[in-house]
């Protein structure tokens, strides 16, 4: 196993500050990762029993019949149901975070708007899909060698609502004010779970490395915010451990947007985290099967309605995943 950095010493210090044991088996679970536990999507009726999953019973009980996970060393990708895309593969810490979608779906209106503003691979969107029925979904990708991926996974998928764009959020927010009952942000982050996968990730601990990316996270943010229609919710995910760019992230959004208002999640309530003040959940590789996440819910003050959205323009929606744009505004 290889030797924890003082960087990672001093993170998992700060993670668990009356804890050495549980610092330690943090470490461990990073250097020396195991099998992790891999989720599947179903996107179809009826599901078929070519993917060897665990029984419904050693599962949580929320959590809906169209999400299994796989039994330990399957390859997914191998499968006819991955290649016809009846199923989508997550690491479990992504259903984790992204089951907090849960706790606004009764309060969103029929034919909901959704935005995933930073959409790359398409998981979130397609989480949101199968669990809210949105009636539609703008997937959007800032990096263009990630935009092919985004569109094939929800084409292959068959997310009918979906649309992508290529556009900076800051773009977004200026042609589309107040007007998505949710905007997704799975924010580009320094990505340390990804140690945790096995994944080699030079500098993610590195203090440059996470004040760059909380930099850049807060400007998604500040955009996310904008897009964001009274009694709308916001989701915020990242698959990183660091303070500065989860809590930190929120206090700093809670402080600049008084009209915002944390959330909680009941069914996550296990996975509260005790580094922050307000409902946020974080999901650790020493004690969970997924590689390890965070997710804060936001909802912005406003009753929801029909009046309360602007219309969305034709450009917007030029790149349907599934079908040729309507000429009408939705």
């Amino acid at each position: 196993m290889a030797e924890a950095t003082n960087l990672m010493k001093k993170a998992a210090a700060a993670l668990f500050p009356e804890s050495g044991e549980e610092q330690a088996s943090f470490l461990r679970a990073l250097l020396a990762p195991g099998p992790r536990g891999n989720a599947i999507v179903w996107t179809v009726k009826p599901r078929h029993g070519e993917i060897e999953t665990l029984p419904r019973k050693e599962l949580p009980p929320w959590l809906p019949d169209f999400i299994e996970v796989v039994a330990p060393g399957v390859k997914v990708g191998l499968s006819e149901a991955y290649r016809t895309g009846d199923v989508y593969p997550l690491d479990f810490s992504s259903v984790l975070t992204g089951s907090a979608l849960l706790a606004a779906r009764d309060s969103l209106p029929n034919e909901a708007r959704v935005l995933d503003l930073c959409a790359a691979p398409g998981g979130k969107s397609i989480l949101a899909s199968t669990w809210l029925q949105p009636g539609l979904i703008l997937a959007n990708e800032v990096e263009g060698r990630r935009l092919g991926p985004l569109r094939h996974n929800l084409s292959r998928c068959r997310i009918a609502a979906a649309h992508t764009q290529r556009l900076d959020p800051e773009e977004i927010a200026r042609l589309a004010p107040g007007a998505f009952d949710l905007c997704l942000v799975d924010a580009p982050c320094s990505g340390q779970s990804l140690l945790a996968k096995g994944i080699e990730n030079l500098g993610c601990f590195h203090p440059s490395t996470v004040k760059g990316n909380a930099r850049r996270q807060a400007r998604i943010l500040a955009s996310a915010t904008t897009t964001v229609a009274p009694g709308g919710f916001l989701l915020y995910t990242t698959c990183t451990f660091s303070l500065r760019e989860n809590e930190g992230a929120i206090e700093k959004l809670l402080d600049s947007h008084p009209d915002f208002a944390p959330v909680e999640v009941p069914h996550l309530a296990s996975l509260r985290s005790a580094l922050a003040t307000f409902p946020a959940y974080r999901v650790y590789p020493h004690r969970s099967p997924g590689a390890g996440g965070f997710a804060a819910l936001l909802r912005r003050d406003g009753e929801p309605g029909p009046g309360t959205r602007p219309p969305l323009s034709k450009p917007l929606l030029d790149y349907p995943v599934i079908g040729p744009a309507s000429d009408d505004e939705v």
